[in-house]
């Protein structure tokens, strides 16, 4: 079976060297301390976030306004059960003209949903690609992202019960939902269709939520927790819904 290793791309006006300079200055835009030389084919820097992550990375490959990549030599990644998981993984950065912009295709090979800390380090990488340097070659500015230790999912589960128990469901939409979340309702729904995007589903849900006139009571299950899954069940009792057709498929409203 085929590894897939984590990328993430974008797409800027700017021009390949002043894309190439920006990655070779991860002091500006990668959160954290940073300790050595970047700049250089052969240079070695170690890269400190908190207590969470120590890594030592060395300049493995450098074409001017092309490429970089830089070989993970060693890593204590304090989080995860095996805290050498970044340890021989390389860190690439690719770059392509693309009509009169400029693509950057960026890879972590080795960093794959294999390992432990794929969701939480893939999350940061984008954050960091996505956010702090985009916004480094875009204004020339430098764009500290904070970073937070990565939840395990059972303290999410333990936390999406709390909220839910207190029906505090748009509570759990802010503070858990991604930027691309997406509501997929069942095949030959007639009410509420797809919704992607946290405004989109939020709106979704607050159409769900008035169309109720009547609720009488309602009840979320503990969470079932498998792997990086959980589930819930959700009932509810002598409602009464305002539709065309009298009858609703019942959901979570996000």
């Amino acid at each position: 079976m085929t590894k897939q290793d984590f990328t993430t791309t974008i797409v800027v006006d700017q021009t390949p060297t002043q894309v190439f300079n920006a990655i070779s200055n991860p002091r500006a835009w990668w959160s954290g301390e940073i300790k050595g030389d970047t700049t250089k084919l052969n240079d070695e820097f170690t890269y400190r976030y908190k207590d969470l992550h120590l890594t030592k990375q060395k300049v493995v490959e450098m074409i001017p306004d092309q490429k970089v990549v830089w070989l993970v030599t060693e890593s204590a990644i304090n989080y995860a059960e095996d805290k050498k998981e970044w340890t021989g993984t390389k860190i690439s950065f690719e770059i392509a003209k693309q009509g009169n912009k400029t693509q950057l295709l960026f890879t972590h090979l080795g960093l794959n949903p294999n390992i432990e800390c794929f969701e939480s380090c893939s999350s940061s990488w984008t954050q960091l690609i996505q956010q702090g340097l985009f916004t480094l070659i875009t204004t020339g500015k430098s764009k500290q992202i904070l970073l937070s230790k990565p939840f395990t999912i059972q303290e999410i589960a333990a936390r999406f019960n709390e909220l839910a128990r207190q029906e505090k469901w748009f509570e759990i939409q802010d503070e858990f939902f991604a930027d691309n979340v997406r509501s997929i309702d069942p095949p030959n729904s007639p009410y509420f269709g797809y919704a992607e995007g946290k405004s989109p589903v939020r709106k979704k849900g607050e159409d769900f939520v008035r169309r109720i006139t009547a609720l009488h009571s309602a009840s979320t299950s503990e969470p079932i927790v498998n792997g990086n899954h959980f589930a819930v069940g959700r009932s509810y009792q002598n409602n009464s819904f305002i539709n065309r057709k009298n009858h609703f498929s019942h959901q979570l409203p996000f």
